[in-house]
């Protein structure tokens, strides 16, 4: 079964370790970026599975949040085609 999940990340040497976690997450199912340390994630692993699959390639001081994004939701001023996926994504 296929959750959305919402991950929000802050990352102390930005630099070094954006890119392999960027890529580890596009790697979880279809996603949406909602900011640049925010996505949208539909895939088949829970909060704690893609927790500890993105710490792999992050710093100990970094920080992490995964969880459960269902509907309802409201947002205002995302991009378009991110307001689509939410809309196509998201369970009801």
């Amino acid at each position: 079964m296929n959750n959305v999940l919402i991950i929000y990340f802050e990352l102390t040497f930005q630099v070094k370790s954006r890119v392999p976690l960027i890529n580890r997450i596009k790697t979880l199912g279809a996603w949406a970026k909602l900011g640049n340390s925010a996505y949208l994630v539909m895939t088949q692993y829970n909060p704690v599975q893609v927790r500890d699959h993105l710490w792999e390639v992050m710093n100990k001081a970094d920080k992490i949040y995964v969880g459960v994004c269902g509907a309802p939701s409201a947002w205002n001023n995302l991009p378009q085609d991110v307001s689509n996926w939410i809309r196509t994504n998201q369970k009801k």
